[in-house]
């Protein structure tokens, strides 16, 4: 589960650099729709009226049409992230409400406050009649062993996770099976295993460059044990105890709609 580390908006900006922070003496407590609204999100980010009104003919909600939106990226988008001026807010906002609406899915609303991002995951319910909304995606060798570089990656440089599309080759290239004399179409495979990763929105292209950006959410799909596991059986397969084609699988638990944070 993420750690929520406070931090939020107002502290991280859009490129990872810390801003100014706000100082608050021992016994103040900070407003933090105060601090959402001073951090200079776009139009609509958060709302100042809880007037309701009607999205289309026949709409019965009861929400605000923004947190209805932002309810939708939760549940249909693998994140929402702090650099999501349409939702972010909101989320910070109307926490308390969101969670609840989504408990009613059976899905819980998990925040990382420290690295910008929130997610919904499937709850544990054992009723013979609960329906699974959110089904978990799974990744075969190069996907699980790009997902464990980036997570490397991110680590070591959280202010600057960028990496290269040719370092990501090099290294997924160490993983081609022995007797394999292909490169181009074990090449075929990486690229197919970086979209992949794309479409959970783990990582996003940097428009008119070959480098990616890894998305902070990547620190809550590999845990400590997750890592431990992925490290040790990469070892094995590196050093020829593996023949590299076996499918490791990792769960994600959502569906193939792309990221809202456009």
């Amino acid at each position: 589960m993420p750690d929520d580390t406070m931090s939020f908006a107002e502290v991280f900006g859009s490129d990872g650099t810390v801003r100014a922070q706000p100082t608050a003496g021992p016994g103040d407590r900070v407003d933090l729709a105060a601090l959402v609204a001073a951090a200079g999100q776009g139009v609509g980010a958060r709302i100042d009226s809880t007037e309701v009104r009607a999205r289309f003919d026949g709409d019965t909600g009861q929400l605000p049409a923004e947190v209805c939106w932002a309810l939708q990226t939760l549940v249909a988008a693998p994140h929402v992230s702090e650099d999501n001026k349409k939702h972010w807010a909101v989320v910070l906002q109307h926490e308390a409400l969101l969670r609840s609406r989504l408990s009613e899915l059976n899905l819980i609303l998990e925040i990382n406050l420290e690295h910008g991002y929130a997610f919904t995951r499937q709850a544990e319910d054992p009723s013979p009649h609960v329906r699974t909304i959110l089904r978990p995606r799974p990744l075969n060798l190069l996907a699980s062993a790009l997902t464990l570089y980036l997570y490397n990656q991110y680590v070591v440089a959280p202010e600057d996770p960028v990496v290269e599309q040719s370092d990501i080759i090099d290294h997924l290239m160490g993983f081609m099976p022995e007797g394999v004399t292909d490169e181009a179409k074990f090449t075929l495979r990486i690229f197919a295993a970086i979209r992949t990763l794309e479409k959970a929105a783990v990582i996003k292209q940097v428009k008119g460059t070959r480098r990616y950006l890894v998305h902070g959410v990547i620190t809550s799909i590999l845990s400590a044990e997750r890592v431990e596991a992925l490290t040790s059986r990469y070892r094995l397969v590196a050093a020829g105890g593996g023949s590299g084609e076996e499918d490791l699988l990792l769960d994600i638990d959502q569906d193939d709609t792309e990221d809202g944070d456009e």
